[in-house]
């Protein structure tokens, strides 16, 4: 191949990218010859991103989340204490623990320990599940979208990113946004500083930095 057809065929591939995804590039500071990696990543991460977001704004409030977990958890815990009340009845206590649908029934068995300790693990389950929210929906998706627009600057941009509203990553990010969305952040839910700040302290950014070295 050519120069002239290598830098046809870089022509070609550029005008075929929609203008959202060439103002992203741009935005990011991308090196040219990471372009067309960034261009792949970076339309990946779009489409993964909007499902994220659908999928969020779908989530339930963590209060009625929570009541449904609390009310397992309690169901469990209530039926662990009326199968161990079942000791100080020997008759339905025997007749209970010989039923057959806990497998083969033998003359010495006593108590299945599979039985207790599954609810056991499901009165941990609902525990653990229950959202730290309080009852205030948070918004699950909007940090999510912010959070995909920080793993792609650090592997791509020039720029070092920074958690101030008028810096490269958060110009990046309300673009980003938009793309996704479709809604511009700063006319329509308050804006994205909240978010832009809290996904520079949770994402790990060395990590992403020395994974962007490595490829290169």
């Amino acid at each position: 191949m050519s120069a002239m057809d290598l830098v046809r065929s870089r022509a070609t591939v550029t005008s075929n990218w929609p203008p959202a995804m060439g103002q992203l590039l741009r935005l990011a500071g991308v090196a040219p010859s990471d372009k067309k990696a960034a261009a792949a990543w970076l339309s990946d991460a779009i489409k993964l991103a909007q499902f994220i977001y659908r999928a969020t704004k779908q989530r339930p409030l963590p209060v009625d989340h929570n009541a449904l977990l609390a009310d397992i958890e309690k169901s469990a815990k209530a039926l662990t204490k009326r199968i161990e009340r079942l000791r100080r009845r020997p008759i339905p206590w025997h007749a209970f623990w010989r039923s057959n649908v806990f497998g083969p029934v033998h003359h010495n068995r006593v108590e299945v320990p599979d039985v207790l300790s599954t609810l056991e693990k499901i009165v941990t389950a609902a525990g653990t599940a229950k959202d730290p929210g309080k009852g205030r929906r948070r918004e699950f998706g909007k940090q999510r979208v912010v959070d995909m627009a920080f793993s792609f600057f650090v592997r791509f941009s020039a720029h070092t990113p920074s958690g101030t509203s008028t810096g490269a990553f958060a110009k990046f990010a309300r673009e980003f946004y938009s793309a996704v969305t479709g809604v511009d952040p700063e006319k329509r839910g308050g804006g994205l500083d909240r978010q832009i700040r809290q996904a520079m302290t949770r994402l790990p950014m060395g990590r992403q930095r020395a994974q962007r070295m490595s490829v290169k």
